[in-house]
């Protein structure tokens, strides 16, 4: 009644395959769109700093932070 070779793709397979070519789709709008993205993201981040560098220059003090203070470790 039913031929075998005519099998119905898995669900799950379709959607990785759509997820797939949405991915490459918008790597290669953003690879040929000629925006310099590690520049915008650098001076992105420039930004962030100096308005962060403000608040802490104001209380007299510059906060540092290293792995091992604080709760990096966890509270344990």
């Amino acid at each position: 009644m039913f031929d075998k070779a005519a099998q119905v793709q898995h669900p799950l397979d379709v959607l990785t395959e759509i997820e797939n070519k949405a991915a490459m789709d918008q790597e290669l709008l953003l690879r040929d769109g000629g925006t310099p993205w590690a520049e915008l993201l650098a001076d992105y981040v420039d930004a962030l700093n100096e308005l962060a560098v403000p608040g802490t220059a104001e209380n007299g003090y510059l906060a540092t932070y290293g792995l091992d203070e604080g709760h990096a470790g966890g509270c344990g």
